[in-house]
């Protein structure tokens, strides 16, 4: 009988393609997610501008005393008279420099918002394009095993026929069969439903992604929390609170109404002028209740800053010692357990004979190192899954 043999690799590095980098970069550039929030940020630039400028003045013009009898006699008495006016807000105690700093707040917070999107696509589309490679590679290996269990079945026929083997081996490596093309269908449905994901936030259509080498290796990470855009955004909120508290406490002393208007008259009669200021009365001192509530909210955000971080670093934390643990699993079985099943499997091949080692021990023997392969794949996948998500957290380039 010649001898089965199999080529096992189990590359210590998964392939990954420059593909992917056009993936992200195409992603970054078509996300209508990240266009609308791009358009916010550019609206909220525009209110910047506005923030400062005082509001239009107001123009009226009309007509006063008008007779019912006679309504368009105007020389009737000394007060009749048509008029022109305007009237202009003007804003008072800082008001426009503190509405100016919240808008700036505001476009600072989008600003951090696009960041913080871009992290999360940036680390799915890794995850997903991982997934994918992996669970290829283990589809591969899923054929290999189903040749071996179809020359297992065809073995079992043999020796059965020659008295050497149950009926039930024969029956057992058809079930084997089956159940080998069930988990062919999963996985393939998987990979479909992954590449469907992948095109879905990327906005390309993607058959295959190219390989280039990715080293798998223990994963020593850092996280810079201070400069995470989502840490970013919260303290940029507090110092937006503590603005409003200012802009209510400003509010304090109110803004002032100035009106002018000039009177033209009947030639027998002089022009006039009149001029007038309205202060609104801050008696119900609903300013200074609004501008505590601001600056609670404002010590409320910072407060739970420094539990942001440490929630924001246990998770980074957490995918790393998840990745690393995976990396242990992988090198265990690549290095110690998988070399173990290709001795065996070695000195199953030097004493094949119908006589000795029947044929469905070598082909088992194969199958299980096949099995361990997968395994391997298994916590590679973890691996990269886990890997995947710490892009979120490292701000790497």
């Amino acid at each position: 009988m010649k001898k089965l043999a199999l080529t096992l690799t189990l590359c210590t590095s998964l392939s990954f393609a420059v593909s992917i980098d056009e993936i992200v970069s195409n992603s970054l550039q078509n996300s209508s997610d990240l266009r609308s929030l791009n358009q916010a940020i550019k609206v909220a630039n525009e209110n910047i501008k506005l923030a400062s400028k005082w509001s239009d003045p107001i123009l009226s013009f009309g007509f006063n005393d008008i007779h019912f009898d006679e309504p368009f006699k105007r020389d009737k008495e000394a007060m009749q008279a048509s008029f022109i006016g305007l009237s202009q807000v003007i804003p008072t105690n800082g008001k426009l420099e503190i509405k100016e700093k919240i808008a700036l707040k505001d476009m600072q917070i989008k600003t951090l918002v696009l960041e913080d999107k871009k992290l999360k696509l940036k680390a799915k589309i890794y995850e997903l394009a991982y997934s994918i490679v992996v669970l290829e590679n283990k589809l591969k290996l899923l054929n290999e095993y189903e040749k071996n269990i179809k020359t297992l079945e065809s073995l079992s026929k043999s020796l059965y026929e020659f008295g050497k083997s149950t009926q039930n081996e024969v029956l057992d490596t058809k079930v084997l069969f089956l159940n080998v093309q069930i988990q062919k269908q999963k996985l393939k449905n998987l990979i479909n439903n992954l590449y469907l994901k992948l095109e879905q936030i990327s906005y390309m259509n993607i058959d295959e992604i190219s390989q280039k080498k990715i080293e798998i290796e223990k994963l020593v990470l850092n996280m810079n929390a201070k400069e995470h855009p989502f840490i970013k955004q919260e303290y940029v909120k507090s110092k937006r609170y503590m603005y409003l508290s200012k802009l209510e406490k400003a509010n304090e002393v109110p803004d002032i109404k100035v009106n002018v208007a000039y009177f033209n008259r009947d030639n027998k009669f002089e022009d006039y002028a009149n001029i007038s200021v309205n202060i609104p009365l801050t008696i119900n001192n609903t300013q200074s209740v609004k501008s505590l509530k601001a600056k609670f909210e404002s010590n409320k955000v910072s407060s739970k800053l420094d539990d942001t971080k440490r929630v924001l670093q246990t998770e980074l934390k957490t995918y790393i010692n998840s990745a690393n643990s995976a990396l242990v699993n992988y090198e265990l079985i690549k290095n110690q357990i998988i070399p173990l099943k290709q001795k065996i499997q070695k000195s199953l091949e030097n004493y094949n004979s119908f006589s000795s080692v029947k044929p469905q021990s070598l082909i088992k023997n194969l199958n299980e190192l096949i099995s361990f392969e997968i395994k391997a794949l298994d916590e590679k996948f973890e691996y990269f899954s886990n890997y995947s998500k710490t892009k979120y957290y490292t701000l790497e380039d």
